[in-house]
């Protein structure tokens, strides 16, 4: 019996479904089944798997458009493989995708779902996105936003099966992240660091529709992490939301805004020492490394950031070229060079 399936929900897909599935059938690892939820289309979708004479490929037609939340959860009731591979129907798998992924997981059975690097594009328009790959990294990234390309993870099912991690059909948008920050409680997650996804941008990844729901999950998702660490109805919670990426709004917010945000992250390393979640060193770097993004997109402010700067020694961490580079800047800053 193949070891994985490849579980991809779709809704009018037709578009990109055929580039989509080539890409998954002619991987170099081909022993899996190719479970498609459909969630009654209404294009060609279904006709256009049809069209393939592959015995891996299971469609399960749905009568009704249930949501993508629950035919996923649909999906992984019906797997009985070890792994489970996602996929979605406008992305490309690059050919090795499956192969490094099972022999990582084979090689790392602690590990219970692992991602990998993605290139994601639209049109001739291409950014790389690059995660942590060590499990304590990944755990404290996710506190703050997602750090596992949801179409890119492979995941061991006997875990989720244990642990009753199923996608939350109640957080909205961000389901995925929500679901790996539960997981990352339960076991170590991890990233391969090598680009194995090419993920499809559309128009309305960036809606202002999008990026409401965006903000509305992320509130949810904060409400949950933030009251394992006892800082739920904290004054300064905000700037939690402030600092992440996805909802990033940190630029010049005023002079007192790097001394709040220094503030806020002294009370998440002294909420983490009491409650022992996330690896202490892991923490610190990255709130250090945020620390110091934070600074110099405040240049304007150069008294408070370098204040900081020197006295929580971020120095130390940021190493002498970015230190000399951040200098640079401060100095520019004083003729009106560089900031906005």
């Amino acid at each position: 019996m193949p070891k994985l399936t490849v579980l991809m929900t779709m809704y009018n897909a037709g578009p990109f479904l055929r580039e989509t599935m080539d890409s998954v059938l002619n991987q170099t690892y081909r022993d899996f089944k190719y479970l498609i939820i459909d969630n009654a289309s209404t294009d060609n979708s279904r006709d256009i798997i049809r069209s393939y004479n592959d015995p891996r490929i299971e469609l399960a037609a749905l009568p009704q458009n249930i949501g993508q939340v629950a035919a996923l959860n649909k999906g992984l009731a019906m797997i009985d493989t070890p792994f489970i591979a996602r996929m979605d129907a406008d992305d490309i798998c690059l050919p090795q995708r499956f192969e490094r992924q099972v022999e990582f997981m084979d090689a790392n059975p602690g590990i219970g779902i692992c991602g990998t690097f993605a290139i994601a594009f639209h049109g001739k328009r291409e950014i790389s996105w690059q995660w942590p790959c060590r499990p304590e990294d990944i755990k404290v990234k996710l506190l703050f936003e997602c750090c596992l390309a949801h179409p890119s993870v492979m995941m061991r099912k006997d875990l989720l099966d244990r642990f009753n991690l199923r996608y939350s059909e109640t957080i909205g948008h961000s389901f995925d992240w929500e679901l790996w920050q539960r997981a990352a409680e339960c076991f170590p997650l991890s990233n391969i660091p090598a680009f194995l996804l090419r993920y499809r941008l559309h128009e309305t990844n960036e809606s202002k529709k999008t990026l409401h729901l965006q903000e509305k999950a992320a509130k949810l998702i904060d409400d949950q992490t933030l009251e394992r660490l006892g800082l739920e109805n904290h004054p300064l919670r905000q700037i939690h939301r402030d600092v992440a990426l996805e909802t990033m709004n940190a630029k010049n917010r005023g002079a007192e805004f790097p001394d709040h945000v220094l503030q806020w992250f002294n009370h998440l390393e002294t909420a983490n020492n009491l409650k022992k979640i996330y690896e202490a060193d892991a923490l610190r770097r990255f709130l250090n490394e945020r620390l110091f993004f934070i600074l110099k997109v405040n240049l304007k402010y150069r008294n408070s950031i370098l204040k900081i700067f020197f006295n929580h020694h971020l120095y130390l961490q940021v190493g002498l070229y970015r230190t000399f580079k951040f200098m640079i800047k401060i100095l520019l800053s004083l003729f009106g060079f560089g900031i906005k």
